[in-house]
């Protein structure tokens, strides 16, 4: 891929359109402020959030083991440990307005750049800002595939995605089952699951 392309969905149209109704759109873009997404929402009242969470996974967050030299490792307290860190990681590139609640977020491929304990912390760092009419959409990696990843996702008309290689290099990739993705999003269940031709699975989500 070395120039834009567009994607069919068949999810989105309906996503976009159960929120309709809202007075001021609240928009959530896990990525980055591409064009195709800003003028889409340009002509209505909307404020979009791109919170560019690829920076945030770029360098892993570390952790000191507590564990006296010679003695074996708590595996438990030191995945609480990690996931503890990346829940700062990721509060610190969500700092909104006390009482912000999404209408709609765009979660698009990056799910599958966070591992288990990374993704758990991301659903604790979203949760406040998620409210009962709040709905996602999401990309899901069901097994290791490379060419799909690496991309920028943007809205370029209801029906259709706009997709070009993206900016955020050779991060690591964590395929996994619809299911087990949903068991880490607390707060988000699956509405809608479409599998595209590419390998990907195109989920909707709705508030839980």
């Amino acid at each position: 891929m070395s120039s834009m392309e567009t994607l069919p969905t068949r999810l989105m149209p309906d996503l976009l359109d159960r929120q309709a109704g809202a007075s001021q759109l609240m928009v959530f873009d896990m990525g980055f402020g591409v064009h195709e997404t800003v003028e889409y929402f340009g002509n209505r009242r909307c404020r979009l959030h791109f919170a560019g969470i690829p920076d945030a996974l770029n360098v892993p967050p570390s952790i000191r083991s507590k564990t006296p030299f010679g003695q074996m490792v708590n595996k438990a307290e030191q995945d609480d440990a990690m996931q503890n860190a990346w829940l700062e990681r990721f509060q610190s590139a969500m700092k909104f307005e006390p009482g912000t609640q999404f209408d709609l977020c765009l979660f698009w491929d990056y799910f599958n750049y966070l591992d288990d304990l990374a993704l758990k912390a991301f659903a604790d760092a979203i949760a406040p800002f998620v409210g009962p009419q709040t709905l996602g959409h999401a990309y899901i990696l069901l097994k290791p595939e490379t060419n799909v990843l690496n991309r920028e996702y943007g809205i370029l008309a209801r029906d259709q995605i706009s997709v070009r290689p993206g900016t955020h290099g050779n991060l690591p990739s964590f395929p996994r089952p619809q299911a087990r993705m949903t068991s880490m999003m607390k707060g988000f269940a699956v509405n809608h699951s479409v599998l595209r031709r590419d390998g990907l699975l195109e989920v909707a989500l709705k508030s839980a």
